[in-house]
């Protein structure tokens, strides 16, 4: 709170009666029941009234018409709410201040910017959260201008995709594409799109990269026209495995980019189950990203039961969201002519609701006029399959199985009988024996 705001506390029933309203001496107009009750604030904060003087307001955003004359018509003087609760700053400064204060900004007016701009009254308005980046580079993504939306630095594959999605049946299971963003300085363009994260309430955030392969044949290509030894890439190698570089690649302490892209798809479930878990973020915050080497299905279970515990409702809902998704993939004219590379499945879920949406197409490319793929056969060099729907099967499958060991049933029963007849009174029991 600025100084020049005096702290009133509101005056309790019993210590003050607000009087009713009255003329003023100088205006022929009563006093609101609002007036009065300031006029019986000041008074208790032991700011003097003078009778004759009209309640004005401090300062507005227009300084020729906001303090007013201290002798204007009363018809001229502004009483909302707003302005009527910076009466006190005028009365608490003596007249050789008073001047000096019409041209600063009253502590009221601070205050209510401040109120219509904190991110907490913001939040207060409708419940947002920040998109929660869990895989790729930091920084890809910040608050969006309009509530609801998100910022995502612009690729231009990327938005290429999504103006084909916003026309493809595919639209209702992927972020609303809302156009281009350029930042103030002109250095940055950013596509904006719908915050998925925005009506959760404490969300559960997985992020699954789909597909067998997460390269596109492209960059593979490239890599081995002028293989190069690579240091970093076999440090990060032996972090995950000592055991996994040769003998020579140990000598040299370095391999080359096409040999470690091959094989760090099949440390985890990428190439065998068509999926692999990139981050996973709590509803306490709390966020894991130790999943390079979870491969089996086994393994895969149990990070998702963890994903999942004590939201049992996610799971049903999880199933019946990824079935939509398949039957919509095999319609779509997108799916059919697009190589997806890189793309994942964003899960969120609450304590009330669980969704799933398709993100990151970044990687995603136009398919050759002579290539058709089916998009559940393994990967050759050439034929350009990404196994997407490799990875949808077994992600419902998963689920199918987690639902079925769950103890409590969180689906309620299709049908119920309609109890139209009263049940039968004294039926003899059946002899069992």
């Amino acid at each position: 709170m600025t100084q020049n705001m005096r702290s009133i506390s509101p005056p309790s029933p019993d210590s003050v009666n607000v009087p009713l309203p009255t003329a003023s001496p100088s205006s022929p107009r009563p006093r609101s029941l609002m007036e009065s009750l300031l006029v019986a604030k000041m008074e208790q904060a032991g700011l003097a009234c003078p009778p004759g003087r009209p309640l004005v307001r401090t300062d507005s955003a227009d300084s020729a018409s906001s303090l007013g004359s201290i002798a204007s018509n009363a018809s001229d003087i502004c009483r909302c709410d707003d302005c009527l609760l910076g009466i006190a700053d005028l009365y608490a400064l003596g007249p050789a201040e008073e001047n000096k204060q019409r041209k600063k900004p009253s502590g009221w007016r601070k205050l209510r910017n401040i109120v219509q701009w904190t991110p907490f009254f913001q939040i207060y308005k409708k419940q947002r959260y920040p998109w929660v980046q869990l895989a790729g580079h930091q920084g890809n993504f910040k608050a969006g201008p309009d509530q609801g939306t998100i910022l995502k630095k612009l690729s231009v594959k990327e938005e290429k995709c999504f103006k084909v999605l916003m026309k493809d049946v595919l639209r209702p299971y992927v972020p609303e594409y809302k156009g281009l963003v350029t930042s103030d300085d002109g250095e940055c363009s950013y596509i904006q799109l719908q915050d998925l994260l925005g009506d959760f309430v404490s969300p559960c955030v997985m992020d699954c990269k789909i597909g067998v392969r997460t390269y596109l044949e492209e960059e593979l290509a490239k890599a081995k026209e002028k293989p190069k030894l690579r240091k970093d890439m076999y440090e990060k190698m032996v972090q995950i495995d000592t055991q996994a570089p040769t003998e020579e690649e140990h000598r040299l302490k370095a391999v080359t980019k096409p040999r470690y892209m091959v094989w760090r798809e099949t440390i985890s479930s990428t190439a065998t189950l068509g999926f692999r878990i990139e981050g996973i973020r709590k509803a306490d915050g709390t966020s894991s990203k130790d999943f390079k080497t979870t491969k089996t299905k086994e393994q895969i279970i149990k990070a998702f039961m963890e994903f999942t515990d004590t939201f049992p409702h996610a799971v049903p809902k999880y199933i019946q969201r990824l079935k939509a998704i398949k039957a919509t993939l095999e319609a779509s004219d997108f799916f059919s002519t697009h190589e997806v590379i890189g793309s994942s499945l964003l899960f969120v879920h609450d304590r009330y609701n669980a969704n799933v949406w398709l993100i990151d197409f970044a990687k995603t490319l136009l398919l050759p006029e002579e290539i058709t793929i089916d998009h559940s056969s393994y990967w050759k060099v050439g034929n350009h399959e990404d196994g997407y729907l490799i990875g949808i099967n077994n992600l419902i499958s998963i689920f199918v199985t987690m639902l079925e060991k769950q103890r409590v049933c969180v689906t309620p029963p299709l049908t119920l009988p309609d109890p139209t007849e009263p049940p039968e009174q004294n039926e003899p029991e059946k002899d069992e024996t």
